[in-house]
């Protein structure tokens, strides 16, 4: 029985994304006289004198989509371990147990409608399944990520955790944003690392989030970690959202860091700003540090 609650886009959409971000990268690379690096490291450009630039373009960016074995190895990333680690090793065990809950859920929902299904407490549901690996997983993982929240709490930490996450440490100077939802003007904007880390550490704070809605899911609090921002006067907004993926086997106890464009820039153009040519645009420190090497 397949049970599949896709969140995320298809494998086509996924791919359109990405041959969009190689050509931005390619188009920024030019700009600059420089070339597009290989690999999967947070480096997309290099410059004449090896200077490194992270390229973004879109939505929503991927930060990061990491194994427990790569979250394991890293300087500030590994308070995130733990989320991994609330669900078992063993896959088969997790998807069964899933789909009886959901398989449940639905049966639910077709004999009593959607009204009833909503009313439906998790304690009952419980009750009927009794220890079930992937509803245990999910309170484990509600706990973890309450945890990491707190621990984020310490700006110090924050700051150091965005480093690694964006920066991988001290690999890339500049983080480069190609505008297309927030002025909308298509503009290459540059800002240099001490900059962003500088803003993204005042600006934001941790949360978890809130319970799902969809009736047929088992829904908890705290199955995401988010960063936050005040976007008005009492209102919060996410600027980061970390999740754990439990797509298929393969694609199985994986730790994904998403940041949205528009809400980065909300925070980031607020810097002073030139206008260095008639593609690119400069913030903040970049103002002075950004220059293109003949």
């Amino acid at each position: 029985m397949t049970i599949n609650r896709r969140r995320a886009p298809s494998s086509k959409i996924s791919s359109e994304k990405k041959k969009l971000g190689h050509k931005n990268e390619e188009v920024f690379a030019k700009l600059i006289n420089g070339s597009v690096k290989k690999g999967t490291r947070k480096g997309d450009v290099v410059d004449k004198l090896e200077t490194l630039y992270s390229v973004k373009s879109g939505k929503k960016w991927q930060i990061f989509l990491y194994t427990l074995g790569r979250i394991s190895q890293s300087l500030n990333l590994a308070i995130l371990k733990p989320c991994l680690e609330s669900f078992p090793e063993n896959y088969e065990l997790y998807e069964t147990d899933r789909i009886a809950c959901i398989s449940y859920k639905e049966a639910y929902l077709k004999d009593y409608g959607k009204e009833a299904t909503k009313k439906l407490l998790n304690k009952e549901v419980i009750s009927t399944l009794k220890n079930n690996v992937y509803i245990n997983a999910k309170y484990t993982l509600h706990k973890n990520t309450k945890i990491v929240s707190i621990i984020l709490n310490d700006k110090n930490v924050l700051k150091k955790f965005y480093n690694e996450a964006i920066f991988n440490n001290d690999e890339v100077k500049f983080l480069i944003i190609k505008d297309t939802h927030y002025k909308k003007d298509g503009l290459f904007k540059v800002f240099t690392k001490d900059d962003v880390l500088k803003v993204l550490t005042e600006s934001t704070h941790p949360s978890v989030s809130k319970a799902g809605k969809i009736p047929q899911d088992f829904n908890v609090d705290g199955q995401k970690i988010l960063l936050c921002y005040e976007k008005t006067p009492g209102t919060s907004k996410n600027i980061v959202e970390i999740e754990v993926r439990n797509d298929s086997k393969i694609k199985y106890r994986l730790l994904r860091f998403n940041m949205y464009s528009k809400d980065v820039l909300h925070l980031l153009a607020k810097l002073p700003n030139n206008k260095y040519n008639d593609e690119i645009q400069t913030f903040g420190d970049a103002n002075e540090k950004f220059t293109i090497k003949a």
